[in-house]
């Protein structure tokens, strides 16, 4: 029976993961879909601007690490594969909103001083330029140090990345 559970477990998270988008860098030979969840806003949220919407990511911490820092930004077209610079980062001209970088406290540690913690709402800045039904794209990059996977490895930060689509209402 317990043989059992753990397999079954391991299938689901396998088919959670492969849900998931992820990446880079694809040289770091990491597989794809073990970035975290966007759990607010849900897909398809219809959003205006100013809306000031629901936010909460529930990492992966694929590496076991105290804190993951996550990078959120908002795009007119859905990021690719690929699409991560060496940082991390997605390049300038391929979003539109940066809000900001984050520190997610694991194991239940306190925050750092200084860090910034994940908020719980963002803010759609202007989109009414864009058509009544069409996509934005709300995306959570999540961080592995350098040398933490594994710990003292000397190996270069990893990055994944999930996404979730809005839709623009009246």
């Amino acid at each position: 029976m317990y043989s059992l559970t753990i397999v079954s477990a391991a299938i689901l998270a396998s088919s959670y993961f492969s849900s998931v988008v992820g990446l880079v860098p694809p040289s770091a030979g990491v597989p794809a879909g073990s970035a975290g969840s966007i759990i607010e806003p849900p897909a398809q949220l219809p959003v205006t601007s100013g809306d000031v919407i629901p936010f909460t990511y529930v990492n992966s911490n694929w590496c076991n690490e105290g804190y993951t820092p996550i990078t959120v930004y908002l795009s007119e077209s859905e990021p690719a594969p690929g699409t991560l610079n060496g940082t991390g980062g997605f390049p300038e001209g391929t979003y539109t909103t940066f809000f900001g970088q984050f520190l997610i406290p694991n194991y239940g540690l306190k925050p750092l001083p200084g860090s910034v913690i994940v908020p719980e709402t963002l803010t759609i800045p202007t989109i009414a330029h864009l058509d009544v039904g069409s996509k934005i794209f709300l995306s959570v990059v999540e961080t592995a140090l350098a040398g933490a996977c594994p710990p003292g490895s000397g190996v270069p930060a990893e990055y994944r990345f999930t996404t979730t689509d809005l839709i623009v209402a009246a």
